[in-house]
């Protein structure tokens, strides 16, 4: 990989795991939400549902984001160099 294909991969690959952070904690936030307006109380299972649908969604958006950044390259041979 060339230096500017390596930091286009680095970008992404940091890009995901802030996109899992967002993600996430907006799940757990929309979650508490719902549990605590709408259910009349404070209950947990919104919550992790929430943060479950977040996590999920943004694991999704980053083997995307990497597959099409991964598969648009041209193959290359792996060459295993043999020990003298």
């Amino acid at each position: 990989m060339s230096t500017s294909e390596r930091r286009d991969f680095e970008e992404r690959y940091s890009a995901c795991f802030t996109d899992f952070a967002l993600k996430t904690v907006t799940g757990l936030l929309i979650g508490s939400m719902f549990g605590g307006f709408f259910l009349r109380g404070y209950r947990r299972w919104p919550m992790y549902i929430g943060g479950g649908l977040g996590f999920g969604r943004a694991y999704s958006n980053c083997e995307d984001s990497l597959n099409t950044f991964l598969l648009s390259k041209e193959p290359r041979p792996c060459v295993i160099k043999k020990k003298p």
